[in-house]
């Protein structure tokens, strides 16, 4: 059976198309809000004052929910890639959540204080290459 461009006529035919095409793009954006890709080709200004300041306890804090948020996505990445139901698929991405969001609450962070972090490590190179070194230490821990 193959899936029509618009399938306006009869919707169910690609439904697990979708799911198995969307599921992956969804965990993925789940896992985007709480990622830190350190740029290493392009230097961009230092920022300077308050708004870029994080003190030591909240950087070690990003980089251990940095390093069990990679460790999620190698556990249930290729699990969503797996699965052909729907229904699996959506427990999978729930499941994954919930243990993202268990690591930043036990870190005491939020999502959105997760994100002001990484824009704050992400615009100043000095604080930059501390938290790599932060998630590499966290890296090394059993």
């Amino acid at each position: 059976m193959s899936c029509p461009s618009i399938s306006i006529i009869f919707p169910w035919r690609c439904r697990m198309r979708i799911v198995k095409f969307t599921a992956p793009i969804f965990l993925a954006a789940v896992l985007s809000l709480v990622t830190f890709v350190p740029e290493t080709g392009h230097a961009q200004e230092p920022s300077s004052g308050p708004a870029a300041s994080v003190d030591d306890g909240q950087l070690k804090s990003f980089a251990k929910v940095y390093v069990q948020v990679e460790k999620i996505r190698e556990t249930y990445g290729p699990q969503l890639k797996e699965t052909q139901d729907p229904q699996k698929s959506i427990e999978i991405q729930k499941e994954a959540k919930s243990k993202i969001d268990n690591a930043l609450a036990k870190e005491g962070l939020t999502i959105e204080s997760y994100s002001q972090t990484v824009q704050k490590v992400n615009s100043n190179d000095e604080l930059r290459k501390k938290a790599i070194e932060m998630i590499d230490n966290e890296r090394t821990k059993p």
